[in-house]
């Protein structure tokens, strides 16, 4: 019999494995056949937007979630591991780096990053905000100080309304400040905590001018992936976009920089964002997460019409809302009714 070389031996191998193979006697690992990374889901917790991206549909799905192959089943799951994925797991206070006094400081329109425009602060660019859900900030100060961050709360109630704003008067960057909105009144004791006022104290600004300040905010119903993300959102339209990206810098005198829109002055127009809901799925483990993405608010992209238009408040809550948004070019008009509130007359 004539002798194989090794060459003959290490072909001979290979194709007996490749038969073998052909023939089923050698069968896949349990997960060789599962994509080994992340799908990325656009919209709603279901059924339907999880099956859809997911190769093998629904019985994919259910297998990942541990269930059998039943919608009612596989809902209640992902309910529950969407619940959790949304569960705040990082104190914005630690997404700057500098502690919860400077990050107070900030949202009341103070520190470095408002007054040295020669200030570094490209951390803000390498922090990871739209794969994990902040949580309220405080960094240990409500064990002290309950409700540090007065900006987001009256009394012990986060933003009744809904609704968080900033305002800008100055710009960092080389280009000319450009407003969007005009300032008619602001009522400082709504915001006593950022502007250290004690007794009562009102402004009544020169409604002849013109955009005076540059306002965006968001608003959100109460329970939904809006609200479980806001300080997400916060961080993405306050830090990212509109202080790293665009510049914007100081607040409106005796305001906060942001805050609730109960503590912010009377405006004629605030731009809006709004939170697009995602979330992934590992195709391995079946763990949930989410994926935050931004937007223009649809309906016109103002605030104002979002929160009446599209948002489901009560009457009551948009009286008050609309109390603090008025139409545009209708600042003297509310200038004069919020003088009138106070007892007060303009000379």
């Amino acid at each position: 019999m004539p002798k194989l070389n090794a060459a003959a031996i290490l072909f001979i191998s290979a194709f007996g494995q490749i038969e073998s193979k052909l023939r089923g006697h050698s069968r896949l690992s349990s997960t060789s056949g599962r994509r080994l990374g992340i799908t990325t889901i656009s919209g709603a917790c279901t059924v339907a937007n999880f099956s859809s991206k997911i190769t093998g549909g629904e019985s994919e799905l259910a297998s990942l979630l541990g269930t059998i192959n039943n919608t009612d089943e596989m809902q209640n799951a992902l309910d529950e591991k969407c619940r959790a994925a949304l569960e705040g797991s990082v104190d914005l206070s630690d997404s700057t780096g500098r502690g919860p006094q400077f990050l107070k400081n900030f949202l009341d329109g103070g520190t470095a990053w408002n007054e040295n425009y020669d200030e570094e602060i490209s951390v803000l660019d390498s922090v990871q905000y739209t794969t994990s859900v902040f949580s309220p900030p405080d960094g240990g100060t409500s064990t002290a100080y309950p409700q540090y961050f007065s900006n987001f709360y009256l009394g012990d109630m986060e933003c009744p309304l809904g609704a968080i704003e900033c305002c800008y008067t100055s710009t960092r960057s080389s280009s000319s400040f450009s407003g969007n909105a005009d300032i008619c009144a602001f009522d400082m004791a709504s915001a006593s905590k950022s502007n250290h006022i004690l007794d009562s104290s009102i402004t009544y600004y020169d409604t002849a001018s013109s955009n005076q300040a540059f306002c965006t905010g968001f608003a959100f119903d109460k329970g939904s992936f809006g609200d479980a993300v806001k300080y997400n959102t916060l961080f993405h339209m306050a830090m990212k976009e509109n202080l790293y990206n665009s510049g914007y810098v100081k607040n409106i005198p005796g305001a906060p920089l942001c805050g609730c829109v109960e503590q912010m002055p009377i405006v004629d127009k605030v731009d809006c964002i709004e939170a697009v809901e995602g979330y992934t799925i590992n195709d391995t483990t079946g763990e949930i997460g989410v994926s935050i993405s931004w937007q223009s608010c649809s309906d016109e992209g103002t605030l104002k019409s979002y929160y009446n238009d599209v948002l489901h408040k009560s009457q009551m809550e948009k009286f008050f809302f609309n109390k603090k948004i008025v139409d545009a070019g209708t600042c003297d008009v509310a200038a004069e009714s919020f003088m009138n509130d106070q007892m007060l007359v303009t000379i």
